[in-house]
């Protein structure tokens, strides 16, 4: 198992101080439907309006933040898998069945949690603060707001309260039982890292990657004149992910993986390499920016790929496989390429793709090859004797 960091500070604190609030305002309000006597019924109503005012100021802080962060895109209903999410609660969930979903930085929630939790946030939340103001300021006809009567409001509102408690009881048994460990979810909501199995990781790595290419393909857009846009497009990817560079050595990971990225126009004039692709092909920046692709490729193994490049300017993405290149100095080397076209204002300008060195597996099979033949041929030569 590992851990990647899911959950902001502020979300937490959010998430808490509402539990906290709407469990505060759930005790002290059934206190005022006469339910139990606890506090007072004094005390219950003056604490609950007061509690009721702490909520309200906690949700303009919080949909300040909603928006300013992005994060009200988590809350975006999708049918996407809607149907397996709802076959995994009622069945899968008992048969020890893998989860539908996986939680990622960019998509906390499932299809159904993204559907309640916006139900509850423009549906249910707004009834409960409405009716409930309404109820504080009854009392007041002169200054406030004047009703015949309460009884409306108070079936509203309790109706509310009841499924907020419904909502309450169902999340924390949902959260016990799909989490790695019983309380797993609600450690990682405390400490902001969700415990994750190697298949959620690289789901979580995917997607961060991902976001780094978009947004070097929003650099190209803008017309950066900037060079290295894969480091600077990862530069985030530390923090979202929660790894930091003294316990993961994430970045450097990735710099030293045998991972270079090119971006090569339609003209097939490179734009942009990183690092790594410098050392594969052991040229200098300014030695292979705005040459052509074909400088690395002889004749034959360029009019291959070429056939490539022209499927891909077309919009497919494509691994190429393993694939030669001729280095400047001379030597030969060998890597797995993968082509995928780039859009920008919704044309095919350009394309990229990712190399990873093999020359040494490559190297490796040759010599076990030619070792194997030494042994056939001894073995052919001691049988004809």
């Amino acid at each position: 198992m590992k851990k990647i960091y899911i959950y902001k500070g502020f979300e937490r604190f959010w998430h808490w101080s509402q539990a906290l609030i709407i469990g505060f305002l759930g005790l002290t309000g059934f206190e005022i439907h006469g339910s139990y006597k606890l506090f007072g019924f004094d005390h219950a109503v003056r604490w609950h309006s007061t509690a009721a005012w702490a909520f309200l100021i906690l949700i303009v802080f919080a949909i300040f933040w909603h928006i300013t962060t992005g994060e009200w895109r988590q809350y975006i209903p999708t049918t996407k898998l809607l149907k397996e999410q709802f076959m995994y609660y009622i069945g899968g969930i008992f048969q020890n069945a893998p989860h539908p979903t996986n939680k990622t930085v960019y998509n906390k929630f499932n299809p159904l949690q993204r559907m309640i939790y916006l139900g509850l946030k423009i549906l249910v939340i707004p009834i409960m603060v409405l009716t409930g103001f309404l109820y504080l300021y009854f009392h007041y006809p002169k200054f406030g707001i004047e009703l015949d009567g309460l009884h409306s409001v108070a079936l509203f509102h309790t109706f509310g309260a009841y499924i907020l408690l419904a909502f309450v009881i169902a999340h924390v048994y949902l959260t016990t039982v799909t989490g790695v460990k019983p309380l797993s979810s609600i450690k990682a909501m405390i400490t902001g890292w969700e415990e994750m199995d190697e298949a959620e990781v690289k789901k979580v790595v995917e997607e961060e990657m991902e976001v780094a290419l978009l947004d070097i393909k929003e650099k190209f857009k803008a017309g950066a004149e900037k060079s290295d846009f894969l480091d600077e497009a990862l530069e985030g990817v530390e923090e979202r992910l929660g790894v930091v560079k003294r316990d993961t050595k994430f970045r450097d990971a990735i710099r030293n993986s045998g991972a270079g990225y090119f971006c090569i126009g339609r003209d097939g004039l490179y734009k942009e390499v990183n690092e790594t692709w410098l050392k594969l092909y052991k040229y200098k920046r300014d030695e292979i920016i705005g040459k052509h692709y074909r400088l690395s490729r002889n004749e034959e193994d360029f009019k291959e790929l070429e056939a490539t490049v022209q499927r891909v300017l077309q919009g497919e993405t494509i691994n190429h496989g393993e694939v030669k290149r001729i280095c400047k100095d001379g030597s030969i080397g060998y890597h797995t390429l993968t082509l995928s076209p780039v859009l920008i204002n919704e044309k095919i300008e350009c394309f990229e793709g990712f190399i990873i060195d093999t020359t040494d597996k490559h190297l490796a099979e040759k010599e076990l090859l030619k070792k194997q033949i030494r042994i056939e041929e001894k073995l052919k030569d001691r049988k004809n004797k």
